[in-house]
């Protein structure tokens, strides 16, 4: 069994769903549940997640359900609206393994609300993603945070161990929060302001790789600084932003590399951006620490 190819409506957020007889699209794939009805029938019920919320479909044929289904992961699903009496549920048609990549979100807004423990600052993030008036600079953030299990780290890591949001989703609320200040800072320069805010929330991408979302570090975390990862995530977004425009791609290199204190780079903060990113960096930081102590 396929997905319909000839739906009117493809990929709706989740809180929208009510607006559709009909859809299908890709989401995470957050409860599956097996439970027995009034008359010892099996049913199944399904819970989908994206950046909106949560949405609970639900199943009663084993043949819509395909093999090979993994708990927080990528879904392709298909799902209409039907009645049970008078009352309206989501039926599911279809559910199968993403078939692009079980672990990387297509798009933004695809990244789980219900896996989040911060969902404000995500959709928080979403916003000030949409903000960026520079495609291309818009195309790069959202290649990096679409990368293969990137994007879900992100919003589920700590910033720290110890230190300032060092909870899940400490990350992404720090990162947001950079950004915001440096947008405001920046709200009379658009340009500058496009560049900053994905410097700022890209600026600790690294610690995506040193720790998990309990807060614990990764192997790699107890040898590398996450600071030295930065530019490795990035790599590959980074190299197709180089092809269509290097100056943009360079000036986020030395944003995020130039030297601050403690910093083994040599290059002194010679931007704009580069400047304002360490400081509302450290104000973010500095702030949280406070708060917590």
């Amino acid at each position: 069994m396929k997905l319909s190819t000839n739906l009117q409506h493809q990929q709706p957020l989740l809180n929208d769903a009510y607006n559709h007889r009909r859809f299908k699209g890709s989401y995470y794939l957050t409860g599956f549940v097996a439970r027995i009805d009034d008359v010892k029938k099996t049913f199944w019920v399904i819970t989908l997640s994206d950046a909106s919320g949560s949405l609970r479909i639900y199943c009663r044929d084993q043949t819509c359900i395909a093999d090979g289904l993994c708990p927080q992961s990528v879904v392709d699903v298909e799902v209409s609206i039907d009645y049970r009496g008078t009352e309206p549920y989501f039926r599911c048609k279809l559910i199968q393994p993403s078939s692009v990549d079980l672990s990387k979100p297509k798009q933004i807004s695809q990244l789980p609300a219900a896996l989040c423990q911060k969902p404000h600052a995500l959709q928080l993030l979403l916003e000030i993603i949409e903000s960026i008036s520079d495609p291309l600079l818009e195309e790069f953030v959202v290649n990096v945070l679409t990368q293969h299990d990137i994007g879900l780290r992100f919003i589920q890591c700590p910033a720290s161990a110890n230190h300032h949001h060092n909870y899940p989703g400490g990350l992404l609320e720090h990162s947001v929060e950079v950004a915001q200040k440096l947008a405001n800072e920046l709200k009379n320069n658009d340009e500058e302001r496009d560049l900053a805010i994905v410097a700022a929330l890209l600026h600790d991408i690294g610690k995506t790789q040193t720790f998990s979302s309990n807060g614990k570090r990764s192997a790699i975390g107890y040898i590398v600084d996450h600071n030295d990862l930065t530019l490795e995530v990035c790599a590959s977004p980074l190299k197709i932003l180089h092809t269509k425009h290097a100056g943009l791609a360079n000036r986020l290199r030395h944003a995020w590399t130039c030297a601050s204190p403690g910093s083994r780079y040599g290059f002194k903060a010679k931007t704009l951006t580069a400047n304002l990113l360490k400081r509302f960096d450290r104000q973010s930081a500095s702030n949280a620490t406070k708060a917590t102590n």
